[in-house]
Parts: C-alpha cells; sequence; structure tokens
C-alpha cells in the first residue's frame, strides 16, 4: 500500500511542467502514434484513457512515472518500449487494453500498480528484465488476462498479491524465483498449470491461492511455509497427492478436495487435520 506522502507527491508533480497532462494528449486525438515529446519525463493520469485509435506510444527516454488509467482502453498493437528511466507504473495504467500482447518492463522498474494490466485480453508474454528493482506484482494486476502463457518474473520478487494472475487459464508454467515469499488470496484462481514448484523460502499461501487449477497432480509444500488458507487447493481436481511433512502454524479447512491423499509424518498436526476434515492421508 502507498503511504498518503507518496500520493501527495504525485499530486503535485501532476502540476510539474514536465508532466504531460490529458489537455496535451487530447491534440493527438486522431493520431494512431502517440509521440511524447522528450521533454516531458511524468505522464499525467487519464492522458489517453479511452482513445481507440492509438495504437502506438514512443514514450520520452527519461519518463519516470506513468500515472493510472494513462494508456486504460486503448488498443495498443505495437508492444510499449520502456526507458530504463521507468520507476513506477501506477494503477490500471494499461488496463483493458485488449490488442496488447507483450509487455517488457525495465529493470529500473521498482513499482507496478494494482490492475495495471488488468483484462488485456491479447497478452500472450510478460517479462522483467535481469535485475529488476521490482519486489512485488500488486493486486489484479493481470487479473483475466485469459491468453497469458509466459511469465519471467524479476529476480527479487517478495509477494504476489490477490488476484494478480487471476483466471490466466493459459499459464500452465512458471518459474517462481527463489526470493518469493509469499503469494495472495485467489493470485493463480483457475490458472492451467500442470506442475508447480514453490521455492524453499516462502511462507505463505493464502487462502484460495490456486483454487480450481484443474491440471495439477501433486504438490509438495516446503517446510518453510506456515501459513496455508483456506481452499489453497481445493477445485484442483486432478491433484493426486499433496506432501506436508512438518506442521504449518495455521490449516485453513477443505485446502484440498477429498479426492486427494496428503502424505504427512504420523501423529503430526497435519495428521490430525485430515482426521478432522475427514481427508485421506499416507504417511511419510
Amino acid at each position: 500500500m502507498r503511504s498518503q506522502n507518496d500520493k501527495a507527491t504525485w499530486s503535485i508533480l501532476r502540476f510539474d511542467h514536465r508532466t504531460f497532462t490529458a489537455q496535451l494528449a487530447s491534440m493527438q486525438r486522431n493520431k494512431q502514434v502517440a509521440a511524447i515529446p522528450e521533454k516531458y519525463i511524468y505522464i499525467d493520469d487519464c492522458c489517453y484513457k479511452g482513445n481507440g485509435k492509438i495504437k502506438e506510444i514512443i514514450l520520452p527516454s527519461g519518463c519516470r512515472i506513468i500515472g493510472k488509467e494513462a494508456f486504460a482502453s486503448c488498443q495498443l498493437r505495437k508492444p510499449v518500449v520502456f526507458p530504463q528511466t521507468v520507476k513506477e507504473i501506477k494503477e490500471s495504467a494499461f488496463s483493458e487494453n485488449h490488442s496488447l500482447r507483450e509487455v517488457t518492463f525495465p529493470a529500473s522498474l521498482e513499482i507496478l500498480g494494482d490492475y495495471s494490466y488488468k483484462g488485456c485480453t491479447a497478452l500472450k508474454k510478460v517479462a522483467f528484465e535481469t535485475s529488476s528493482e521490482c519486489r512485488r506484482i500488486p493486486e489484479c494486476c493481470f487479473h483475466s488476462c485469459t491468453q497469458l502463457s509466459k511469465v519471467v518474473f524479476p529476480e527479487h520478487l517478495k509477494s504476489i498479491g490477490r488476484r494478480a494472475f487471476y483466471r490466466c487459464k493459459e499459464l500452465k508454467e512458471i518459474t517462481l524465483p527463489d526470493t518469493l515469499e509469499e503469494i495472495g488470496m485467489e493470485a493463480f484462481y483457475f490458472c492451467g498449470f500442470e506442475t508447480i514448484v514453490l521455492p524453499k523460502e516462502i511462507k505463505k499461501l493464502d487462502q484460495r491461492a490456486f483454487f480450481g487449477c484443474k491440471k495439477l497432480k501433486e504438490v509438495y509444500i516446503p517446510e518453510n511455509i506456515m501459513y496455508l488458507g483456506e481452499e489453497v487447493f481445493h477445485g484442483c481436481n486432478r491433484l493426486e497427492y499433496l506432501e506436508i511433512h512438518h506442521d504449518p502454524e495455521h490449516i485453513g479447512s477443505k485446502i484440498v478436495n477429498k479426492n486427494c491423499t496428503i502424505r504427512c509424518k504420523k501423529g503430526s498436526k497435519v495428521d490430525l487435520y485430515c482426521e478432522e476434515q475427514g481427508l485421506k492421508r499416507e504417511y511419510i
């Protein structure tokens, strides 16, 4: 969550002479290529929002911040080339661009806003450059990107937020970075995973994090995970085995379907949990 100081700073910058405003953008309303002059380093909120004629954007080489909904509901066909000065892409900045097929974030990017690419239904590939400064994939960032099939995560990623990849049904395989500590509620809800390897350092899988991933067959829960939210793997109809070799501090209800077998230690907290939940178990 951003602090009030951050919000106040952005409010001030929006009146900076280096900010490209919605009024300036309106002068390009009939153009297919929006080329923002070099003297601007901030792109204001809602600059091109809803401009369906814009097919390509050329950002200034010193661009630092892209405002809220700046390019929402445009129909960008060419990938946006971000300069290595971009620090922040704000909330819903590129949401509902139904023709955008790929995005590569520069290493300089530190903050990606909530909902920033929500509903980009043609988006197939997302990549963060090596040594990316980004540490968090935020809430609903790629929500309903139904064609998304490849993601290259930041190598120092710490958390994946609520519904970040909600209903990305073509997302069948990912490599999660070793630094990841938390996966939020419904983060990968109804994704197409066939396998998933959770990093050793991960500590929390929030409720329904992998709900409805119907192609998953087997999952191992690393021993650093202390929180398993309710229904975390529920609805994974093909999940045959869930291995838990330790005792997490919290285990929510209905973490798997009744047909899944949990592999655990006899007499453990997980063993008792299976007894209470009526789940099949196999002792290791």
